[in-house]
């Protein structure tokens, strides 16, 4: 699980960089649409972060953002 999580994080934070979908899917190998899942689930759980507990590592990947 820990290897897919990278995987998550390493989509929000090139979209974070303004890059598109299709640009980050070159990048990681992967197709526009599975990179947009990747990103918009890491945007929900920042969303509700308070509601939820997040991890630590996301926590400080948020701060470099936001």
């Amino acid at each position: 699980m820990a290897r897919n999580i990278k995987r998550y994080y390493q989509a929000w934070e090139l979209r974070q960089q303004k890059m598109t979908f299709k640009e980050i899917g070159k990048i990681m190998g992967l197709t526009g649409s599975r990179v947009a899942v990747l990103s918009n689930h890491i945007d929900f759980k920042i969303e509700y972060q308070y509601q939820r507990r997040i991890s630590n590592e996301l926590k400080e990947l948020v701060k470099k953002y936001i």
